[in-house]
Parts: C-alpha cells; sequence; structure tokens
C-alpha cells in the first residue's frame, strides 16, 4: 500500500515565498528613489566634488531634479544588477529565498506603475494661474521641474508637481530600472561584456 506524499511547504503555499519577496523588492525600490539617490547626490556635492575641485553654482537640490532621471535610473539599476536583497538577513523567513525570490524581482516596478496610473487617472490640470492650465498628466509627471521651490523662491516651480515627480515619477523610474538590472544580471551581461574568448590558433 503507497504512501500518500507529502508535499512540499513550497508547492502546497505557491504564494507564500512571492509575496514576502515582492514587498522587500518594492520597499528596495522606493529606498532607492526616495533616499539613495538624493543621499549620493548630496554625498558627491559635501565629499567628491570638493576633493576633485568641481565647483557648481547649482544647489544640490536643483542639480538632482535637472539629472533626475540618471540619479534615479542608476543607482536602482546597479542595486537590481547585484540584487541587493541578498543582503537582508533572513529576517523575514527561510522560505522566501528560492526560486520565487528571484522572480519577485521582475515584477518590483508593478507597486509603482499601478501608484503613478491610479495618480494619472485622477488628475486634473491645475486651475493656478502662477503655474499654467493647460498641461497633460504625461507632462505633469515626467517633464520634471528643474528648480526646488525654497523659501528664498517658493514660485521658482510647483512644489506640489515636484512633490509627485519626487514621490511618484522617481519609484516608477526606480522599479523599471531595478527590475532591468536583475534581468541583465540574470543574462550575465558584463560577463559577456568583458570576457573575451581566446581564439584557437
Amino acid at each position: 500500500m503507497d504512501t500518500p506524499s507529502i508535499a512540499a511547504p513550497e508547492a502546497s503555499l505557491p504564494w507564500f515565498g512571492f509575496i514576502p519577496a515582492f514587498a522587500l523588492h518594492t520597499a528596495i525600490v522606493y529606498t532607492c528613489a526616495l533616499h539613495i539617490s538624493g543621499f549620493l547626490v548630496g554625498r558627491w556635492f559635501a565629499w567628491v566634488a570638493p576633493i576633485l575641485q568641481i565647483s557648481s553654482s547649482v544647489p544640490p537640490v536643483d542639480w538632482y531634479l535637472q539629472h533626475f532621471e540618471v540619479v534615479i535610473i542608476i543607482p536602482a539599476l546597479v542595486a537590481g544588477y547585484v540584487n541587493v536583497s541578498r543582503f537582508v538577513p533572513a529576517l523575514v523567513g527561510r522560505p522566501i529565498w528560492d526560486t520565487r525570490f528571484d522572480s519577485a524581482i521582475s515584477w518590483a516596478w508593478c507597486a509603482p506603475a499601478l501608484v503613478l496610473l491610479y495618480r494619472m487617472l485622477q488628475y486634473h490640470a491645475p486651475s493656478s494661474v502662477l503655474f499654467g492650465t493647460s498641461m497633460t498628466a504625461i507632462k505633469y509627471f515626467f517633464d520634471i521641474e528643474k528648480a526646488m521651490p525654497t523659501w528664498a523662491n517658493p514660485l521658482a516651480s510647483d512644489p506640489v508637481r515636484v512633490a509627485a515627480q519626487m514621490f511618484v515619477t522617481a519609484p516608477f523610474y526606480a522599479g523599471v530600472a531595478y527590475s532591468l538590472g536583475a534581468l541583465l544580471s540574470k543574462r550575465e551581461l558584463l560577463t559577456k561584456l568583458f570576457t573575451f574568448d581566446k581564439h584557437e590558433r
């Protein structure tokens, strides 16, 4: 008489590993977008630029906005390629460290994309005379402001729009870059680029 086989916990709970892995990757995406990029720009102006004797008349926050796509995408792309989640302590439980954990990184862009889509659907053209009235949702979220409003110059740009771009558009860029970095890592892009096969004589 055959004894019934006991299914592995991972097989009986197919989402048990994916859900916490997806949450972790999403948290990494938002950390890259909201904290790491700004931190790197700040460290550049505070540490690297003085050592290299690079002077700039542009304040760091304005430089951040003027190079918005680059400072958001590159750190997230590197984080996805390196898969920084491997260095996170396994406090969330061993079951997520399986193949579903690696597959979840491919979907890290979904949550920021859904937030962006929701905000774009809820968008109404601003009625303020100061910042214009004829603006599409795509322009509002993707045509990045070039200056940060300050107490000295509060009308340098629309503060609500800047906030939307920093908290909605930036995570979307980071999510796409993070998942793309993981895809490039899976295909071993750097290894293929910097490995030269020796031709046989």
